[in-house]
């Protein structure tokens, strides 16, 4: 399959994966959920956000292309906020924890979810030479395509049940249009390795095993949510 074909089955599969379909997403935009429940699932997406940008430095460490390497350093160089300490990913993610009330503290100390710990097994454990262009599918596609879809959803439960403001909301805001251009930068690096047909069996695999853990955190959190506080009728 050449690479165009192959493209277009790949986003299909990503972005045709349950997990986009996932109850939680319309339940926040549509504001089913009370406040108490979008702070539990602030808090547990927070341990997520502190996660992502260590998956990237993780492929960075054992990629073998310089395109690549420098596709992945912009990634990275974006995440932490691009020299600034105020406006890094977990930073900006604060301003919503706070926006909430939400002690940074408290939030920092809790524990994580199984789940989580399993997404992040299953990415570092993707991280290894023998498994590199599998760690591509995960943190170039997996990780990329998606946001756009489920972060302008969040922004309007956010707005819908607790006010938030646009400058609370920065982080997914500015996430929408960002992980656009993030997810071009790897397409053209990765561009003359996208014929091989070891390397897109090995793409589809690790976004894929990506997009499967992510379902399972998010039914996670959404039990979390659900466990604290009845949907309102």
């Amino acid at each position: 399959m050449t690479h165009s074909p192959f493209l277009a089955r790949l986003k299909h599969l990503v972005l045709g994966h349950p997990v986009l379909r996932h109850p939680l997403w319309t339940d926040l935009e549509l504001g089913y959920f009370s406040r108490a429940a979008l702070e539990t699932f602030s808090m547990y997406y927070y341990h997520h956000v502190l996660r992502t940008r260590l998956y990237d430095a993780a492929a960075l460490a054992l990629c073998p292309d310089e395109k690549i390497q420098a596709a992945l350093a912009s990634i990275l160089w974006d995440e932490y906020g691009c020299g600034d300490s105020t406006r890094t990913h977990p930073e900006q993610f604060r301003k919503v924890l706070r926006a909430l009330e939400i002690d940074v503290a408290d939030a920092d100390q809790a524990v994580r979810l199984p789940e989580l710990e399993e997404y992040s097994r299953i990415h570092f454990r993707l991280c290894r030479p023998k498994t590199f262009w599998k760690a591509m599918g995960a943190v170039g596609f997996a990780m990329e395509w998606p946001i756009p879809y489920l972060y302008g959803p969040l922004v309007r439960g956010y707005r819908r049940i607790a006010g938030l403001s646009d400058e609370d909301l920065e982080f997914f805001i500015e996430h929408i249009p960002t992980d656009e251009a993030h997810s071009s930068l790897v397409l053209i690096a990765l561009g003359p390795y996208l014929d091989r047909r070891d390397i897109q069996e090995d793409l589809t695999t690790g976004a894929l095993d990506s997009m499967d853990a992510r379902e399972r955190l998010v039914e996670a959190i959404y039990r979390k949510m659900k466990a604290r506080v009845e949907v309102p009728s």
